[in-house]
């Protein structure tokens, strides 16, 4: 019960944070003023969480498109706190339920089942992010790791790619590709429900 409160108040703060980052990249994009007032509290709001990743970024990455400006320090700081909001909320789901693997898959085959589909998913969902962002900044493709993401990932954006239209220059792919994912994921949890 407490676990579950925690889980939900985690959710809760990391949602408002991510949407305020969300509103920070989105409100310039729309040639909103950097004198609005809303601008200027979402920027004061989460600059604690973005200068860092500035600083790591190597500057004010901030490029100029034709739609309008991007600031890209924000949305790998929504990446990075998606990633701690997901690691936290792991570590506390496996102290409030075991790992499944300490339990035999007999004792409770759709639970099992499930939480395994769940794992895959989710390493899958962070593959493609972890691919997203080594390509921001500029990763070459020579590297092991991005070679690895590369392969795995490219199945699955590349028809995405091929449908999907570039809007301003950015590439939509990878967030498709999560939401199609998600979706996949809640069809094959409710069948193995459904057949156990």
């Amino acid at each position: 019960m407490i676990i579950t409160v925690l889980i939900r108040a985690i959710e809760i703060l990391f949602g408002l944070f991510s949407l305020a980052l969300f509103l920070r990249v989105l409100l310039p994009w729309f040639k909103v003023a950097p004198g609005n007032p809303v601008l200027r509290f979402l920027t004061t709001f989460t600059e604690p969480l973005v200068r860092p990743v500035r600083g790591w970024l190597g500057g004010g990455r901030a490029w100029v498109t034709g739609a309008g400006y991007l600031d890209f320090a924000p949305v790998v700081a929504f990446m990075l706190l998606w990633l701690v909001e997901t690691l936290l909320v792991r570590l506390l789901l496996l102290i409030a339920f075991p790992p499944l693997w300490l339990f035999p898959p007999a004792a409770d085959p759709a639970r099992w089942i499930n939480g395994v589909l769940g794992l895959i998913f989710q390493l899958y969902s962070f593959a493609l992010l972890l691919r997203v962002v080594l390509d921001w900044i500029r990763i070459p493709r020579l590297q092991k790791l991005t070679t690895f993401l590369w392969r795995i990932t490219e199945p699955v954006l590349g028809p995405i790619r091929r449908i999907l239209p570039r809007w301003g220059g950015l590439d939509f792919s990878p967030v498709v590709a999560i939401l199609l994912l998600s979706l996949l994921q809640m069809l094959l949890q409710g069948l193995v429900q459904a057949l156990f």
